[in-house]
Parts: C-alpha cells; sequence; structure tokens
C-alpha cells in the first residue's frame, strides 16, 4: 500500500460514504468502492476493444493497523482467458479525508486504465516477467494436484518490504490463492494468484503458472508490488527479486496511485 501524499485528485460524482464500523456504514463503502471502480476501463495498449472485464466482488477487504488505512479492498479486472490482468487496492485513510486508488499491472504487456475524463493510467510496459521456477516439478495432470503443487511452490517463497522506509520486514503468506483460472491443454494451463500481506494489508503479488517450455509443461513465477515501498523475495531462500521505493504518482509505472476526494 501506498501512503505517500498524491498530487492528483479527482473529484467523483459519489457521494462520500460514511467512515464508521457498524455493519451498514462498511457495507456502504463496499458499494462505493464498487461504484468507484467501476467507472474505470481496463484493456491492452495494442487493442482498445478488449476491455477485460472488472470483477465487483473484491479477493479482500482489510484494514492496515500499522498504517493509515481505516478499510479497503482488493479488486481485480479479468482477462478473455480468467487471467487477472490488473489489481486495485482501494481504501480509506484514516480520518476518512480521502481515498486511495492503488492500481498494479498484472499483465506481461502495456495496458490502459480510462475513465470519463481521459487516460488515468497507462504503464509503458508489463507488470510482470515470468521465469521458470528452479526445481521445480512438472505440473500434475489433474487439477486437484496442481493446487497442491502451486501452494506447496508458494510456501517456498518468502518476501519482505522495507515498509515506511524504516527497515526489512517479512511479509505473511496469505493462505488461499486470490484467483485461480487456466484451461488444460491450452497455452495456460493453470494459475493462480497468492499475496504477501503486512498484517492483512497486501503488499506484493505471486503468480505462479503452468505453461509449456521447451521440455514440456513447466511451473513459472511472477512477481508484483501493491506498495510503492522497496520489495524483496526469495525461493528456498535465494533471492530471485527486487524492486526499489519507487514514487507512486508516475502514471507510466507498473504500480501508481492517486487519491480523491467524494464530491460531499
Amino acid at each position: 500500500m501506498c501512503t505517500l501524499a498524491l498530487p492528483m485528485i479527482v473529484a467523483l460524482v459519489a457521494q462520500a460514504p460514511p467512515a464508521g464500523d457498524s455493519k451498514d456504514e462498511r457495507a456502504a463503502r463496499l458499494e462505493f468502492m464498487r461504484k468507484t471502480l467501476a467507472t474505470y476501463e481496463v484493456h491492452p495498449a495494442s487493442n482498445p476493444s478488449a476491455r477485460y472485464r472488472f470483477q465487483a466482488e473484491p479477493v479482500l477487504r482489510f484494514t492496515n493497523p500499522v498504517g493509515s488505512t481505516v478499510d479497503g479492498g482488493i479488486f481485480f479486472w479479468i482477462g478473455e482467458d480468467g487471467r487477472p490482468e490488473a489489481a486495485v487496492q482501494a481504501f480509506l485513510m484514516r480520518g476518512g479525508n480521502y481515498w486511495v486508488h492503488d492500481f498494479t499491472s498484472l499483465a506481461t504487456g502495456p495496458i490502459v486504465a480510462d475513465s470519463s475524463s481521459g487516460v488515468v493510467w497507462n504503464p509503458s510496459r508489463g507488470g510482470v516477467e515470468f521465469k521458470p521456477i528452479p526445481d521445480a516439478p512438472k505440473p500434475a495432470e489433474s487439477a486437484e494436484a496442481r493446487l497442491r503443487q502451486m501452494r506447496d511452490l508458494a510456501q517456498r517463497f518468502s518476501v519482505s518490504d522495507d515498509f515506511r522506509e524504516q527497515g526489512w520486514q517479512a511479509l505473511r503468506p496469505m493462505p488461499k490463492p486470490f484467483a485461480r483460472y487456466g484451461k488444460a491443454g491450452s497455452t495456460l494451463i493453470d494459475g493462480a494468484v497468492f499475496c504477501f500481506a503486512l498484517g492483512t494489508d497486501p503488499e506484493a503479488y505471486l503468480i505462479l503458472e503452468a505453461s509449456p517450455g521447451k521440455d514440456g509443461p513447466e511451473w513459472r513465477f511472477g512477481l508484483a508490488p501493491q506498495t510503492s515501498y522497496a520489495l524483496k523475495a526469495s525461493w528456498k531462500g535465494r533471492e530471485v527479486w527486487t524492486i526499489p521505493n519507487r514514487r507512486p504518482w508516475n502514471a507510466a509505472e507498473p504500480f501508481y496511485g492517486h487519491r480523491y476526494r467524494p464530491e460531499e
């Protein structure tokens, strides 16, 4: 999650939802998140007509007791093959003064997010680069066995972030994948999106996919940030991915955040 001050403020027509903790107030905030996020249209940069489907149900609802988040949710935009191509973390800052949308590309190529006011986010490159997992077993024949393999592989990864640039902290692997997709016999046999969190606040995604390799189907991995702070990941104790601390308000980057104050 990005908690830095962001310069872009977008006024939306929705009324600001209440910031309390009652069941009705939480329900109102969820509906607000759904409506505001549905105003974005996300698609490959090369094909504006191939719009990804916004998944209106969040894959996670969370708070961050060590940060500044009162309430938030993670939502996906889904590609034609069921694969999540972009994620957004929408959350209300403590004090209820403004909301933040943190976009993350889970795609392998450039994508674009449009709204009625024009282009909002247009990363110039993909957010995920896949690599074979060293010493991984061959993907199993059945979907159930492949899921067991993915869970086992995910447990062998570890991810840390330099939260607020105050030193590295180990992130907690969340027990269930956020998404499962793929089709046996296709070029994307199977896949799942896992998450590593600080408390309950997602900070990084681990994507595992089974796809054809030079010696038959193989497991590959890719990682993507859900924060502007530095991250590093290891496989069986060997570092395999790092990303430095970044400024979050560059709309040409795969991770981008902006804040807005709803109209009162």
